[in-house]
């Protein structure tokens, strides 16, 4: 189990490159990633997940192949 916001999500399925932020997982935590776009509004934002980020990432949760599936598709991804 793993978790991505809805941009990377529907990403999956349209093919669209939107960027690959992640961060390890933690210990009984799963992963979760997010996109260029939200990863923008976290550095605009003072980089807190606050409620409002969280609205506008809308996290879905994904099986551990559909994360890796679109991590790869990915020209480049980035460990944050």
């Amino acid at each position: 189990m793993s978790f991505t916001c809805i941009h990377i999500a529907m990403a999956i399925d349209n093919k669209a490159k939107v960027g690959f932020f992640y961060s390890e997982a933690e210990e009984d935590l799963p992963q979760i990633a997010w996109c260029g776009e939200c990863e923008q509004w976290l550095l605009d934002n003072g980089e807190e997940w606050t409620d409002v980020f969280q609205a506008n990432a809308d996290f879905k949760m994904l099986c551990s192949a559909c994360f890796d599936e679109a991590k790869n598709k990915e020209p480049e991804i980035h460990l944050r």
